[in-house]
């Protein structure tokens, strides 16, 4: 099956489970029952690490249950990096759509700014500091995939949303008027964090040249980065995210032999 295909599979899988959950739960069906800043799957808890990590600190205690339920997410990001971000989470799958009409209406942004990771470890260094000074998980508040699967259980619980939702729509006018992908390359907390947890056996992008794979310089893997990166013999990490774009966008060009893959 196609990387791509696969991709948007997993991403419609997500946002079928976060609609699912809430609907489920109100008919008794708990097999499955949270949110994406912490769910759980039978008796299997499984906890957003930054969310966890900030639980921890602003209570002064760590509880061994939540110290478990966070493994599962950071030894998914050491094999295979920032996946969630990429194949999993809401809003990158709503700023792909806002990219995609932006392009198709040619929107002309504000603003055109280098990729740079520095943003977002200052937002999330700053909320986890913020987190035992107000005894709060800081970061929960601007977490915008923790955000939108419990504003969609609010909704049919409660049959309205919260003030919480407003930042959904902020991102979407900001990626569409002001900067490209301005939540996720500069902001977003979850990312950063998760973007720690890197070894040099994480599965990466990787661009390689040989008398087989031979490019042909036709940038078709940059423009396909919606995140404003260029592979080729660039350094992409923290930033990249495998979703694999690149890589399809190269898979697609003639020729027997790619340079672009993803290698552990």
């Amino acid at each position: 099956m196609k990387l791509k295909l696969l991709r948007r599979l997993s991403q419609g899988a997500t946002l079928l489970m976060i609609v699912l959950i809430p609907l489920l739960n109100i008919r008794g069906i708990t097999a499955i029952t949270g949110s994406l800043y912490s769910f759980a799957v039978g008796p299997l808890w499984i906890t957003d690490p930054l969310s966890g990590v900030q639980t921890v600190m602003a209570s002064l205690s760590a509880d061994r249950v939540l110290l478990l339920s966070m493994l599962l997410p950071l030894l998914l990001a050491l094999v295979f990096g920032r996946v969630f971000c990429s194949w999993m989470c809401p809003q990158n799958t709503i700023s792909e759509i806002v990219d995609c009409f932006s392009r198709r209406g040619r929107i002309r942004r504000i603003l055109t700014l280098p990729p740079t990771a520095v943003p977002r470890y200052a937002v999330m260094v700053c909320l986890l500091i913020a987190a035992p000074l107000i005894g709060f998980p800081a970061a929960n508040l601007i977490s915008a995939p923790g955000i939108i699967s419990v504003q969609i259980s609010k909704y049919f619980y409660e049959e309205v949303v919260g003030w919480e939702l407003a930042l959904i729509g902020i991102i979407v006018l900001a990626e569409m008027f002001i900067a490209r992908r301005v939540w996720c390359n500069y902001i977003c907390p979850v990312g950063g964090f998760l973007g720690l947890f890197r070894m040099r056996s994480t599965m990466k992008v990787v661009f390689s040249e040989d008398a087989v794979h031979v490019c042909g310089r036709c940038l078709e893997c940059a423009e396909a980065c919606q995140l404003g990166l260029n592979p080729m013999g660039e350094q992409i990490y923290p930033l990249c995210h495998n979703c694999g774009e690149c890589i399809a966008a190269c898979e697609k060009m003639k020729g027997k032999g790619k340079p672009l893959s993803f290698k552990f």
